[in-house]
This record gives structure tokens, sequence and C-alpha cells, in this order.
């Protein structure tokens, strides 16, 4: 199944840049389960949030390079190329105004959101950024609650050309059951343009290897969602 999906735009694995993977060992050996799974591609995106984790495009550019010599060395058959997780504040926004950001194929640009409060400028904000030319991509849209009992949101995003990327995890009887439902929703109104693993460690690679067997959503969203992973291989 994960063949068909074949590039991860949201993964954690860069070492010591954020509370993700903490060595390059862990690194390499998530790289081998995503291999094993059918991955071909990853794009590492690790966290930018003001006041919480500083990541200019040097520095991951540079933890990028370290970790394709390692791959190299170890002869493991993954692209990888990096971007960064933008939280949705003043910096990021100073960030897309002088054009820095960080993107990956058609000038997407990952961002993320308060999980517990709405930001009443949002849609203004998302406007902004596709005004400078970058197509916002809304990392785990299942996690933001505020939304779970205004739907249309997710509607209104993917109208005005949001592209919504679900973590996968999501569907796994790991999370609560009002997010595992959103995630179905999602799938179900076809609404999911991207879907990640956002692996920070191994845990969440090993609840990938096991998805298939616990939930038909995994194969509901790989054939009937307009997925574009797979356009950035």
């Amino acid at each position: 199944m994960y063949e068909k999906i074949l590039v991860d735009i949201h993964s954690h694995i860069l070492p010591n840049l954020d509370d993700g993977s903490k060595s390059m060992t862990e690194s390499l050996e998530i790289i081998k389960v995503m291999h094993r799974l059918g991955y071909r591609k990853m794009i590492l995106t690790p966290h930018n949030q003001q006041g919480w984790f500083t990541n200019p495009t040097e520095k991951i550019i540079d933890a990028l390079n370290k970790m394709n010599i390692a791959v190299s060395i170890h002869r493991l058959n993954m692209i990888l190329e990096a971007a960064s997780e933008y939280y949705l504040d003043e910096l990021f926004l100073q960030t897309i105004r002088k054009k820095l950001a960080l993107t990956f194929g058609r000038k997407y640009v990952l961002i993320e959101l308060s999980p517990f409060i709405l930001d009443k400028f949002l849609f203004q904000h998302l406007d902004e950024i596709m005004q400078h030319g970058y197509v916002p991509v809304l990392a785990h849209p299942e996690r933001y609650i505020y939304f779970y009992q205004q739907k249309e949101k997710y509607h209104q995003l993917h109208e005005m050309g949001v592209k919504l990327q679900l973590n996968l995890v999501a569907l796994s009887n790991e999370v609560s059951k009002e997010m595992r439902c959103i995630a179905e929703y999602l799938i179900d109104q076809q609404l999911v343009s991207f879907c990640g693993s956002d692996t920070h460690s191994m845990k969440n690679s090993k609840i990938l290897e096991n998805l298939p067997n616990e939930t038909s959503y995994l194969e509901k969203l790989v054939t009937t969602n307009p997925l574009l992973n797979s356009t950035l291989y």
C-alpha cells in the first residue's frame, strides 16, 4: 500500500534539530523501516516555531547533507530532501514576506497551527501566504479540535487551495476515537491532498507497519483521495 504513496512529506528525523530523532543511528533505522514499507523518498521537515525551535535554512541543509552522506555509506535506497514544518506565527509570516521559506515540490510550504485556539485571522494569513506565491500544506488537520464542530472549515480550506496533510497514525488505535473519526471524515469527503508519517522516532514507523491490518481507511485514502505524494518523486 505504501508503495503507492511513495513519498513521505512530513518527518522529524534530522538528528537533534527538534523533538525528533536523537541520533543518526536512530534516523537510519527509521529510514530502513520506511524503505521496507515501500517509501522511496522522504522530505524531512524539522520544526520552526518562535521561542521553541529555531532551524534556519542553512542549519537544515547542513543536517540534510550529513544524513545523505550516512545514507550513501550505508547503501540505503532512499532519496532525502528537506523542508520545514512552520508554526503559523509572526516570525513565519515575516519569512513568507521575505520569500525565504523552505519549501518542497511546487512551492508547497508545510504549516501547523495551535491545536487548541483558532486564530481569528487564519484565513487572512493563508491568503497572504498564497499571495506570495506559496501553496500552504496544513499539517495534521485532524488535530485541531476547534474544527471538530465546524467541519465546514475543512471544506473552506480545501476550496481556497490549501492542501490538507493527514497524519497516517491518526487512522490507528493509538489516537483518540474523536481524532480517528475526523481523519476518516476527511478521507470520506476526499479532502486529503497529502499524507505523512510525522515520524519522530521508531514508534510511528512501527504503527505504520501494522496499520494496513487495523483499518480499511488506509486503502480508501490511497484509492479515493487525490493524493499528491507520488508526484514529488
